[in-house]
């Protein structure tokens, strides 16, 4: 429970990516899954794994995130403790937040993305982070993690932030997975690791031919 997270596709729809904040430990063992050439999953609150695992497989056998959704939905009996968002490589989405899902929770659907939490600090929260994903311009990778530290930023995790986690891919392979399980500056961290994964990639990762730097 107590965790933030944004889904997304890159403009050009090469790349997507899952990026999750969480008062939990370990929130990147749990929640984000990312599948090259099929699609990102955030699964919280009172986490299910088989969301993120399923989902993609789901994803991978065809169906559209809504199709998925409701299929992984209609097996689970404890389906309203659930908050859950599916993004496919064509852009389609899916999201469910249960009505036993700790409050303050949310979920908001842009046109690249999706942002879900839950026991949060307020709900301005979520909103900070779509409004940051939405102006920032230039690196993807980046622009995920802006959205997380506008996240954390606007409150948060209601307990504060103690882990947090990036993978992104695009149609071929996983260019970015990084973890911090347990830090006082989860966030922090994990954009320092990244910016150091990023520069070992910066030609790969290129978005809209700006650079990653």
């Amino acid at each position: 429970m107590g965790t933030f997270s944004i889904l997304a596709i890159s403009k050009d729809g090469k790349l997507m990516g899952v990026a999750v904040a969480s008062g939990s430990t370990a929130v990147g063992s749990r929640v984000p899954h990312a599948a090259p050439n099929v699609g990102v999953v955030a699964t919280q609150a009172y986490t299910n794994v088989a969301y993120g695992t399923e989902g993609l497989r789901l994803l991978a056998s065809g169906l559209p995130p809504e199709q998925a959704l409701q299929r992984l939905l209609a097996e689970d009996p404890h389906r309203e403790m659930r908050q859950v968002a599916i993004m496919d490589f064509a852009g389609r989405k899916a999201v469910f937040t249960g009505a036993e899902v700790p409050k303050e929770r949310g979920e908001i659907v842009g046109k690249n993305h999706i942002v879900i939490g839950n026991l949060l600090k307020s709900v301005r929260v979520l909103e900070s982070m779509a409004e940051c994903f939405e102006k920032t311009r230039g690196n993807f990778v980046l622009r995920l993690l802006g959205a997380l530290k506008a996240g954390s930023e606007s409150g948060g995790d209601k307990r504060g932030v103690k882990s947090a986690a990036i993978t992104v891919v695009d149609k071929a392979k996983i260019l970015v997975s990084l973890r911090i399980d347990e830090n006082p500056s989860p966030i922090k961290e994990l954009v320092r690791y990244t910016l150091e994964q990023l520069d070992m990639a910066a030609e790969t990762l290129k978005e809209g031919g700006e650079s990653l730097a």
